[in-house]
């Protein structure tokens, strides 16, 4: 994916006031809001065009679309060369936390988010209830989505409430979602996270953001012969664009792992999409305006389409390097065991640990996971973290990790990452 450069003020992006009615949207006049750019408040909020099922595409997009499928599958299979699955899952779950976190304007170290759920952990790391939260509900919409329900209903009533920290409560019948929804009270705006960087302001709180809601879940959770990428690019836009409650951005981001899982085409939640958000995010915003002001659906799907091409290609040479780590450290120890190789191989996506989450993991004894965590440190695959970033505290264990796979992780976290040599020229 290139970026095409940078806008110091999105201002500039939101000079368009000719819109004709019915290219994408239409324009409802602004309240006054002194915090907004004024060109935004003039211009007015926008709400997004009901989708259809016979939207108009190029055969270039449904090519872009058709590649960015095919490289979904390279990635569901290379995920078999580890001795896991949940592996991966694990470490797209860090690198998923640890971007849409940024992207929310939180910022914790990969260290922190792996530690924050340690048992009796010997840390003083920022526990923050809403990272839990986020990965809580995440897990949950994963489930739901495995276990056949349909992906708007399960997003806007039960993981947004979730987010929110609101009870959950169950669907009656498909009127009954638009009471469950935490819709937000207040202005929505694209950009921030303050109004004053907003690039399109959005539709109010009401009956137009109600019936977008109810016209873009229907369509969502229909049946559909649009290619698999395709159909997530224009329904993460729309969710995006109507923004109907306060973690729309996160959900709207979440929606694309779902699509993919609910459609097959990966059987766990192994893509992380906010790694992409937050590589393109400037080109991301102007994507978005495009198609408000030009109803350019084109552009946007293959845009979309080559971010999640890009996407994969990292996570298949991730797969690739946490293998051959794996096979290093195992090298290492003169003498291996069952018991050495279940840990070892947990450990590749729990970098970050104590006696008490590797005892969970592997399935062993205190002792016996003592006894290999020490062989580990003597052969420095494993080491205590710095004391001066984890304070000792009464009846709490030593954290550790795994440097080589905390490492690699890290070297993700900029897109696009690519080894000299191609990893496709090898056959699984």
């Amino acid at each position: 994916m290139k970026s095409c450069g940078t806008v110091s003020r999105y201002s500039t992006l939101s000079a368009v006031t000719n819109l004709r009615p019915g290219v994408s949207g239409h324009w409802i006049p602004a309240g006054k809001n002194e915090k907004l750019p004024s060109p935004i408040v003039e211009e007015g909020a926008f709400r997004p065009a009901p989708l259809h099922e016979d939207v108009k595409l190029k055969h270039r997009t449904f090519q872009a679309a058709s590649d960015a499928q095919e490289e979904l599958g390279r990635l569901d299979e290379a995920a078999a060369r580890l001795p896991n699955r949940d592996v991966l899952v694990r470490v797209t779950q860090l690198r998923e936390a640890s971007a849409s976190l940024d992207l929310a304007g939180l910022f914790f170290s990969l260290s922190e988010i792996m530690a924050m759920d340690l048992p009796d952990a010997d840390v003083e790391t920022r526990v923050d209830p809403g990272v839990l939260r986020l990965r809580r509900a995440d897990e949950d919409a994963v489930e739901r989505i495995l276990a056949g329900e349909p992906i708007g209903r399960t997003l806007l009533g039960r993981t947004a409430r979730i987010l929110a920290d609101l009870p959950v409560l169950e669907p009656d019948d498909d009127a009954g979602l638009m009471n469950r929804i935490p819709w937000r009270a207040g202005d929505g705006w694209l950009g921030g996270p303050g109004p004053e960087d907003a690039y399109l302001l959005c539709v109010p709180p009401g009956p137009e953001l109600r019936a977008g809601i109810a016209e873009s879940v229907t369509w969502l959770d229909a049946d559909s012969d649009l290619p698999l990428v395709a159909r997530l690019a224009l329904a993460h836009y729309q969710l995006t664009v109507l923004n109907p409650v306060a973690h729309s951005a996160h959900l709207a981001r979440l929606l694309i792992s779902l699509g993919c899982i609910q459609q097959k085409a990966l059987r766990n939640p192994i893509l992380a999409p906010s790694m992409w958000f937050s590589h393109a995010n400037e080109e991301y915003r102007r994507q978005i305006r495009n198609v408000v002001s030009h109803g350019d659906f084109d552009s946007w799907v293959v845009f979309f389409a080559d971010g999640v091409r890009e996407l994969c290609t990292s996570q298949v040479e991730l797969v690739y390097m946490l293998q051959d780590i794996g096979d290093k450290q195992l090298s290492k120890l003169n003498r291996r065991n069952d018991g050495i190789t279940r840990l070892v191989n947990s450990l590749i996506g729990n970098p970050v640990f104590n006696i008490g989450l590797a005892m969970k993991l592997s399935g062993l004894s205190e002792r016996h996971v003592r006894t290999i965590v020490t062989r580990l440190e003597q052969a420095k695959v494993v080491r205590r973290l710095d004391r001066n970033r984890w304070a000792r505290k009464k009846n709490q264990q030593v954290v550790r990790e795994v440097p080589d796979v905390v490492k690699a992780i890290g070297m993700f976290d900029h897109l696009p990452f690519r080894r000299d040599k191609s990893v496709f020229d090898k056959q699984p």
